[in-house]
């Protein structure tokens, strides 16, 4: 296995840790807020992450234009339907719906970055597929009302955010593969991705007039969690995410970034106390199957 495919699977073992801190806030402050929040702590870990590294605070003006539209599409709108999804289907359900940027990732990457897609991939794309379908369809237990689980009705709302969410980090993934092989440092380009993001959602503070997004911190806990979904969803784990970038392909890297339907139930097992069903379970292991047959 390839260094990139270990940072990839970091990256997604990252993300998982995030979508559980993320839940009970983003169900509290709603996700423009939430995404506001999050952003802002990730700005100034990140600068204390380069600031400790002694890194070169020099980037290259002609990769800030399309490392400012990956951020626009990837974070600014990728996070935010992201959390949409988050909040109406919960962090199980919206990871399997997320893991569809890779299959939207690698078919982008043939049309655009002629990487390429033979018959395995296809098959492994499909599977994909298939994979995310059982698990939001037949995923949940009759018996388990846990908030975990909980949905938001109508369903296709919280469907077309995660959908929406996908293709936003998928596109913004595909606009970064370019800037990250011209030798982009990943710390850097992440700053300014979070960076302008965090003020793009700031932007939008004055206009926010719901009740939630008065109160920065409603408590330390919120705090904590929000600060711990910041760190290992946007610092950590995108670094890690660009560091893959620098040498694997965008299918190869999305794919494996994006197991976090796997990983994620062991902590739902635990959370719950109820086994997941075997929709989720075969749905996983479908996704699982489609990285490893796209990393062949």
């Amino acid at each position: 296995m390839q260094s990139a495919h270990l940072f990839a699977l970091g990256a997604a073992f990252s993300w998982t840790l995030a979508s559980i801190f993320a839940h009970h806030p983003v169900r509290m402050l709603g996700p423009l807020h939430f995404n506001r929040l999050r952003m802002i702590i990730a700005t100034v870990i990140l600068l204390v992450m380069i600031v400790l590294q002694g890194g070169d605070w020099h980037i290259s003006s002609d990769l800030l234009l399309p490392i400012i539209i990956s951020s626009l599409v990837g974070v600014v709108l990728g996070d935010y339907f992201l959390f949409v999804a988050m909040r109406r289907l919960g962090p199980r359900r919206t990871g399997v719906l997320f893991a569809a940027n890779a299959p939207i990732a690698a078919l982008l990457g043939w049309l655009f970055l002629e990487e390429g897609i033979g018959g395995l991939k296809i098959i492994a794309i499909c599977l994909g597929f298939a994979g995310i379908c059982l698990a939001v369809l037949y995923g949940k237990r009759r018996d388990l009302l846990h908030v975990w689980e909980e949905i938001t009705p109508p369903l296709w709302l919280g469907v077309g955010a995660g959908i929406c969410a996908a293709f936003g980090q998928a596109i913004g993934i595909l606009i970064l593969r370019p800037v990250m092989e011209g030798g982009a440092d990943p710390m850097m380009t992440t700053l300014v991705r979070v960076g302008f993001a965090a003020a793009c959602f700031c932007l939008t503070w004055p206009f926010d007039k719901r009740p939630e997004s008065r109160l920065v911190f409603p408590s330390l806990k919120i705090a904590g969690l929000i600060t711990a979904n910041s760190f290992f969803g946007i610092s950590f784990g995108v670094v890690l995410l660009l560091i893959a970038l620098e040498t694997g392909s965008v299918a190869d890297v999305t794919i494996l970034s994006s197991i976090t339907p796997v990983l994620i139930l062991p902590f739902v097992w635990y959370q719950t106390r109820y086994c997941p069903t075997w929709g989720a379970w075969v749905g996983a292991i479908l996704v699982c199957v489609c990285s490893g047959l796209l990393v062949l």
